[in-house]
């Protein structure tokens, strides 16, 4: 909460044995729809995502193409320049294959078993600038790849900028573990996380926060 306006960020998992998704938009808070445009991006990719899946073949620009017109399809009457909001997501196929793709700020990072940490490239607007779903952008501005679907013992990381502005690249890793084995074991993990979250350690930072942390067991 920022200013005592409601939360802009939206989040969205699907932890399945065969095709997980991960998903977390960050609505742009200079736009009056943005908390409709952030979640109706969310449920975008799950309307992609259960259509890409019925392919062995389709590439991560399908899915991409299919987000931005569901996106669209979703907000109805609401303008889309209203509504801008990032979009992050992981998505697995079902096939032995995932996709990885980012618009705008925020983090995708992968702690693999060996400890080793890969941080999802993202495209560089310059200084003020972002690209968001509602704001002028190509399919070139989409950071995106297929990768390998999460192997045991690995963890996935989704952030929206208010955490992954903070994040030291260093302990990208650490923070995994430490969500994945402390909070994870807890009877309410989420809350226990939402929780970290609202007493977040830097100060002054009022912007909103979304981490989610996905892995096999």
């Amino acid at each position: 909460m920022q200013e005592g306006l409601p939360c802009q960020d939206a989040w969205l998992a699907v932890a399945a044995p065969h095709a997980s998704l991960a998903v977390v938009c960050d609505g742009m808070g200079s736009r009056p729809r943005s908390r409709e445009g952030s979640r109706a991006a969310a449920l975008a990719v799950r309307d992609a995502w259960r259509l890409w899946q019925r392919s062995p073949v389709g590439v991560v620009e399908d899915m991409i193409r299919i987000v931005e017109a569901a996106w669209r399809l979703r907000l109805g009457r609401v303008a889309a320049d209203e509504a801008s909001t990032t979009c992050l997501f992981y998505a697995e196929d079902g096939h032995g294959r995932a996709a990885q793709a980012q618009l705008g700020d925020g983090l995708i990072a992968r702690r693999g078993a060996d400890g080793a940490v890969v941080v999802h490239p993202s495209r560089s607007e310059g200084f003020g600038l972002t690209h968001a779903l509602g704001t002028p952008h190509t399919l070139a501005d989409w950071s995106f790849a297929l990768v390998e679907p999460l192997a045991p013992q690995e963890r996935l990381v989704l952030a929206t900028d208010g955490v992954s502005e903070d994040l030291e690249p260093g302990r990208i890793g650490d923070l995994a573990t430490w969500v994945a084995d402390e909070l994870g074991a807890l009877q309410h993990p989420a809350r226990a996380l939402a929780r970290e979250l609202r007493n977040w350690p830097v100060p002054h930072h009022r912007d909103d926060k979304t981490l989610l942390v996905m892995w096999k067991p």
